[in-house]
């Protein structure tokens, strides 16, 4: 492995010479150092850090990208230059050649994405010590247990009614009387799920006076009277005030279990996220959470007309606690940005083994771009389909279907880069979990990087190295 690190820390001291090199490193530098003088978000201490958080981690990312597939004309000059004869007649095999390079990309891109992480750790930091806070106690604690740390997020593990048994008694006792019969084109499935949807909007609709339980299971968290949970939703409020705020009482804990209940009086503003801090001992032995929510104003002398509360699926109540810290959690999102690019690397290299630099620059960039954009476009490709259609059952429909699979064909090989985003996790407090990042080294590092380097190293055999590409 001798040869391999020769040429790693060749290919480290090529990007170092290289004054494209140079700008990107100004480019970032000048972002992630000048941002906090621009950036001010909602006029909040929290709010400046998520901004400059969320837009230096999205240029870094992009610049490295880039900067990663220019790196790749390094192979390119090699083979333009007749660099390459000089290489070959030394004791050095091909698939070296290319792994070398690949290893001195990736430590490149490394030292860049530590210099970006340290720089935005401490640029953090920088704000929180000198950004004026709105309320110096509120500011200071939504900052601290809300954004600068790792919370685990419990929405799915909610416990509801059996809503398609509901909508089926009810479709069958239509179905008996006959409803149905004259309703030309009558699709059942989509019947019943009509009905379902009906019976869980009625139950997230909670009317004056009226009250709502939801139970949480898995609350795995420390139930130590010390540390907190948090509630965080968003609720639509039909016949608010001018005010546009609403009164209701939150009851958090189940005292039938032997956790501590915990009685909240809020004032909170329509159709805006809110989180409501609570003891964790709230949280029953069994790891189960119960949240009660009466839609009652609690505070005298407050006017408040009969409201109707609307906890909306979308944006439905959520229970997070903290499982880790802020500095793990950007590590671990660093970690799922470099192996995108450690996919990126491969990529360039194994075009340049195949094309001339622009083609490889090109084809690359279109990877890159496919990479990034997969899911919209499956979104888009399925929203254009007419599913009731044929492939021939029109030139459009052809053309569309034919373009949909070309595209399953090599998403195979090429990832989705949304699905490893953490970006917005992380500026939200969200634990980028280990797991995520394992599946991310998974899928973009050991399966998709060592296919595509597989590749580069099959063609670098298979081309004619006395060829130049021009």
């Amino acid at each position: 492995m001798m040869q391999v690190w020769t040429i790693a820390r060749q290919m480290i001291a090529e990007g170092i010479r290289m004054k494209i090199a140079l700008v990107f490193f100004v480019l970032i530098a000048a972002i992630v150092f000048g941002l906090p003088f621009s950036v001010t978000g909602d006029s909040s201490l929290t709010g400046a850090v998520q901004s400059f958080m969320s837009y230096s981690l999205m240029a870094t990312g992009l610049l490295l990208g880039v900067l990663t597939i220019f790196m790749c004309r390094s192979l390119s000059d090699e083979f333009v230059h007749h660099q390459m004869f000089l290489v070959v007649t030394k004791p050095v095999a091909r698939w070296q050649i290319i792994l070398g390079k690949w290893l001195g990309m990736s430590l490149f891109n490394a030292t860049f994405l530590l210099f970006s992480g340290a720089s935005m750790y401490g640029m953090v930091h920088y704000i929180k010590w000198t950004h004026p806070p709105q309320d110096e106690v509120y500011d200071e604690q939504e900052l601290n247990n809300e954004v600068l740390v790792a919370r685990h997020t419990r929405s799915r593990d909610m416990s509801i009614p059996n809503f398609p048994a509901l909508a089926e008694a009810e479709y069958q006792r239509d179905l008996e009387q006959g409803k149905y019969e004259q309703q030309p084109n009558f699709n059942p499935r989509q019947q019943r799920r009509s009905l379902e949807k009906k019976y869980e909007a009625r139950w997230r609709v909670i009317g004056p006076y009226e009250t709502r339980e939801f139970f949480f299971k898995n609350i795995l968290c420390d139930r130590s009277p010390d540390k907190e949970i948090q509630i965080r939703y968003k609720a639509d409020v039909a016949g608010y005030e001018k005010d546009e705020i609403y009164r209701a009482i939150w009851r958090v804990g189940d005292k039938e279990k032997g956790a501590e209940a915990y009685e909240l009086h809020v004032r909170h503003v329509i159709d805006r996220f809110h989180t409501m801090r609570v003891p964790a001992n709230a949280v029953a032995d069994d790891h189960t959470l119960k949240v009660t929510v009466v839609n009652v104003n609690p505070f005298e002398g407050e006017q408040q007309k009969g409201n109707v509360l609307n906890i909306r699926k979308s944006d439905g109540i959520q229970v997070l606690f903290i499982v880790g810290s802020f500095e793990w959690n950007l590590i671990r999102l660093l970690s799922m940005m470099m192996f995108k690019l450690m996919f990126l690397g491969a990529v360039g290299l194994m075009m340049a083994t195949v094309f001339s630099y622009p083609v490889a620059c090109l084809t690359s960039f279109t990877v890159y771009m496919l990479a990034g954009t997969r899911s919209f476009l499956e979104e888009a490709l399925d929203f254009m389909t007419d599913r009731n259609g044929s492939m021939f059952s029109s030139a459009s429909e052809f053309a569309i279907q034919s373009i949909a699979y070309l595209y399953n064909m090599v998403q195979w090989v090429i990832p989705s880069f949304s699905r490893y985003d953490a970006v917005e996790d992380f500026v939200n407090g969200r634990n980028v979990s280990l797991v995520w990042v394992l599946s991310a080294l998974g899928e973009l590092v050991i399966i998709k990087t060592v296919v595509i380097l597989g590749l580069a190293i099959f063609f670098f055999y298979r081309r004619e190295v006395a060829e130049v590409s021009v």
